[in-house]
């Protein structure tokens, strides 16, 4: 690279003059500045945070939505109907005024209707709440199992505190835990299933 009474530089001059040495008179002229190669400037860290956001939420795939509120539905309606056969098989055939929170003078059909109607509307509260976790929490399906457990805890253990017949506060007790712990795995399933939700998969953030 030759060098000039001003400093070392390319010796190429752009347009047609390209490919040939430069003169005398042009090599002493020429402004050693603009033979020094202009550092590349850094990004904007505003952009590349942008573009980072961007693509994490493209690499996301939509929440399972539509799976978790199909799975629900169909479990308040099985989960009300064994609800119903249940507590009628319970008074009709045992004799145990299940559940307990009805009373003991209360006719069959009236006590089974009331408790269906409850695990309906406890399994779409569940699913809502999971639909709600999708859409605000980092890990829904570890949140969901949390509230989840604390409730069907709670749901147990009530019955018991209640005043009426023993058999009938267990048999209400052991019918909340068999099937709040239902949902609380049947949605919990569900959603994890579906997809590794971003922030909340087995390689994300140490696990749902």
């Amino acid at each position: 690279m030759p060098d000039s009474s001003f400093g070392r530089y390319s010796g190429g001059l752009p347009g047609r003059h390209a490919g040939r040495s430069a003169r005398p008179w042009e090599r002493s002229f020429r402004c050693p500045s603009g033979a020094r190669r202009r550092q590349v400037e850094a990004p904007a860290q505003r952009y590349e945070d942008f573009v980072a956001l961007h693509e994490e939420i493209a690499a996301r795939s939509d929440p399972p939505l539509r799976a978790l509120w199909w799975t629900g539905g169909a479990a308040a309606f099985g989960g009300a109907m064994l609800a119903f056969a249940a507590v009628l098989g319970l008074r009709t055939l045992f004799g145990v005024e299940a559940p307990v929170f009805a009373g003991e003078h209360t006719a069959a059909e009236p006590a089974a209707a009331s408790y269906a109607l409850c695990v309906f509307a406890g399994t779409i509260q569940g699913t809502a709440l999971m639909h709600l976790l999708l859409a605000t929490s980092a890990r829904p399906v570890r949140a969901f199992a949390w509230i989840g457990g604390i409730a069907v805890a709670l749901l147990t253990i009530v019955p018991l505190t209640l005043k009426g017949p023993l058999d009938a506060a267990f048999a209400t007790s052991g019918m909340n835990l068999a099937g709040g712990a239902a949902v609380v795995v049947l949605l919990s399933a569900v959603v994890a299933g579906s997809r590794p939700f971003s922030g909340d998969g087995p390689d994300a953030r140490g696990g749902w």
